[in-house]
């Protein structure tokens, strides 16, 4: 091997592709020992390329690649097909999974939690397929947990201001967490988002929320305000906009 090139075979799922010059790829992808990679796939948009049609988003692949020690790029050897997450007839369930691999275009991925995050997409990926109800509560769980993996602190258990516990009443997007009726009177209305009855019962049972959703009443406002304030969260903690693509047909 020329010793200023090193080969690696990783896992690795799609997260987002882009043409490059007239016959090649850029690849975005999660790996399971590298965290977030570029990968440019030379020659892959050939029409008698054998592995055309292999590098779509959301497929996981078994890849090797190689890379030159003084550049943050990958050059794929070779691709072998794990699995398709795309293969689905079900719309709802394509927009949720790729709501999930945007949050991990955009969200800094710690290298100590790699292995970790890689799993939670896998298992949710391939877990969000089984749901036959109120399947956006599954994403909810799904972001609940990656929250946990990487540090983000979202309290469920008490008033942010006055620690009273399990008391929703509205999220306050400056302190980063949930306040009580009383404490919502010493705020500002403008700078919070109250919580209907139904958005109460989501966040005081979000842990446990894969067990209830028979009982979940989803109406498209509370779908679009419990969405809202988790990518509120994502931005307050990462001091960036978060914007999902995917949860417009919400």
């Amino acid at each position: 091997m020329n010793k200023k090139t090193r080969s690696v075979k990783v896992n690795g799922i799609i997260l987002r592709k882009t043409k490059h010059r007239e016959t090649s790829l850029i690849l975005d992808v999660l790996t399971k020992e590298l965290g977030k990679i570029p990968i440019i796939a030379k020659g892959v948009r050939k029409e008698k390329n054998k592995n055309q049609g292999l590098f779509n988003v959301l497929y996981e692949l078994e890849l090797s690649l190689y890379k030159n020690p003084n550049s943050d790029w990958y050059i794929l050897k070779l691709a072998d097909l794990i699995k398709s997450h795309t293969y689905t007839q079900d719309f709802e369930v394509t927009i949720l999974m790729q709501a999930a691999i945007e949050i991990y275009r955009q969200i800094i991925i710690p290298e100590d939690d790699i292995k970790e995050l890689y799993k939670l997409l896998q298992v949710y990926l391939n877990y969000i397929k089984t749901v036959d109800k109120n399947k956006v509560a599954i994403f909810w769980r799904f972001l609940l947990r990656l929250f946990l993996i990487v540090g983000i602190d979202f309290n469920l258990s008490n008033c942010i201001n006055c620690n009273k516990p399990k008391e929703y009443f509205a999220y306050f997007p400056q302190k980063h967490g949930f306040i009580c009726d009383k404490c919502y009177r010493s705020v500002y209305e403008d700078f919070v988002f109250i919580l209907s009855e139904d958005e109460k019962f989501i966040f005081s049972n979000l842990e446990k929320i894969g067990n209830l959703l028979d009982e979940l009443a989803l109406s498209r406002s509370t779908i679009s305000q419990v969405n809202r304030i988790f990518l509120t969260h994502l931005s307050e903690h990462f001091h960036k906009n978060f914007y999902l693509r995917s949860l417009e047909h919400y």
